[in-house]
């Protein structure tokens, strides 16, 4: 059955790819028919809703499925998750924006508290989940609903004629603040305790303890960070700025307890694996190590008017920590062979693809700032990135196991 489930959640990943690859044709084919916007938010919603959140979701049946009795209720989430991702992904196609889009997405943040209340039950009766591991994955779900309020407060700001005011944009920041840097960091990191403690590698509780508490509660002036660019007053900086540096701090608290590990763990992984996981530690060092630069005045305006270093940005969170860190976590389970050349190929070639696009788009950002002219050929860089993003995710695909094993 969780081989079925990777399946799924590939599917999705797929999807991802390829209306990424849609929106980067679109200057070379001007005359496709489903208009930019529309294939953006389908784009977006099933790149988190879908991919992102059935990802995670799989990896913890796949560390409890021998204890959850349950088998057919999570199956029955897992196939929801899917099913409601597909819709709503075809609604955006549709209209974009819509009463049907939104009915839709709406369905899916009831869908996503089914499966954390499902998570919280599970956590809760079974003592083989480690104590660290399920104090970062409580404070995840947490900050999931949490995140929630933000679509939910659209309907209301938009009903007010003020979807065109700051207070719109300031609720999707909302919503990706504690999507990103709340729901989904604090569950992988939670996971993969959870698979530490499952290969007997012991980690320093109290420093990973210490760095859960720092980042949980500077998650919420840290919020402010992501809207500077709104005048707020002298004290939304000085929050923002707490929160930031506590958030970085308790990165690096969070990293070196889980480095400590690393020589237990390297001699029981595949070398693309171990590749992968020291990937995603850096990149985890960079993005946080980024938003310190926000602190710095008239630079959050600057960044929220240059589309490319958002977008970048965004970008380097879910294509790169998250997803990686999903690839990685699959091998660690043995939903992914990290031995297999296929496997190998595909990453190395998703790799490119990530390289490609966050330099281009890191570079368009830069260029705007200085005010020079635009990178030739950008275009053509960027398309080739989302085809290199596209053929490595297929080959990994193809190396799903045809039935699981241990990592």
């Amino acid at each position: 059955m969780l081989r079925i489930f990777v399946h799924l959640s590939f599917f999705l990943f797929m999807l991802t790819a390829l209306s990424g690859t849609y929106m980067r044709a679109l200057p070379f084919f001007p005359d496709m028919p489903v208009p930019y916007t529309n294939m953006l938010h389908a784009h977006s919603h099933v790149a988190i809703l879908g991919w992102a959140f059935l990802g995670v979701f799989i990896i913890f049946l796949t560390i409890g499925w021998p204890v959850i009795k349950r088998k057919t209720y999570a199956t029955l989430i897992t196939c929801t998750i899917l099913l409601v991702s597909l819709v709503m992904f075809a609604a955006f196609l549709y209209q974009g924006y819509g009463l049907y889009s939104i009915i839709i997405s709406t369905i899916h943040i009831f869908i996503e508290y089914w499966a954390a209340i499902f998570i919280w039950q599970q956590l809760r009766k079974r003592e083989e989940f480690a104590t660290t591991g399920r104090l970062f994955i409580k404070g995840s779900l947490v900050a999931l609903v949490i995140s929630s309020l933000g679509p939910f407060s659209l309907g209301f700001i938009a009903a007010n004629g003020l979807k065109d005011s700051f207070l719109f944009d300031m609720a999707i920041y909302f919503y990706l603040h504690f999507q990103y840097n709340g729901w989904l960091f604090l569950v992988l990191i939670g996971l993969f305790i959870f698979i530490l403690q499952r290969k007997g590698i012991r980690t320093q509780t109290w420093v990973l303890k210490t760095g859960f508490w720092l980042y949980f509660i500077s998650l919420f002036p840290g919020y402010l960070l992501s809207v500077l660019w709104v005048d707020l007053g002298r004290w939304s900086w000085i929050l923002a700025s707490i929160g930031s540096i506590g958030q970085w701090v308790a990165v690096i608290l969070i990293l070196m307890a889980l480095l400590r590990t690393w020589t237990s763990l390297q001699s029981r992984i595949a070398q693309l694996t171990r590749v992968a996981l020291a990937i995603t530690w850096t990149l985890l060092f960079c993005k946080s190590t980024m938003e310190l630069g926000l602190m710095v005045p008239g630079l959050a305006e600057t960044v929220y008017n240059t589309r490319h270093v958002i977008i970048g940005y965004l970008h380097l969170t879910l294509l790169g920590f998250v997803s990686i860190f999903i690839l990685t976590q699959y091998q660690l389970t043995g939903l992914l062979n990290g031995r297999r050349e296929t496997n190998k190929l595909g990453f190395f070639l998703f790799l490119i693809g990530f390289i490609l696009n966050e330099g281009v788009l890191f570079l368009l950002g830069l260029f705007a700032w200085l005010q020079w002219p635009t990178i030739p050929y950008s275009s053509n860089a960027l398309f080739a990135a989302a085809l290199f993003l596209v053929v490595g995710i297929s080959i990994i695909w193809r190396s799903v196991l045809r039935k699981t094993e241990q990592a």
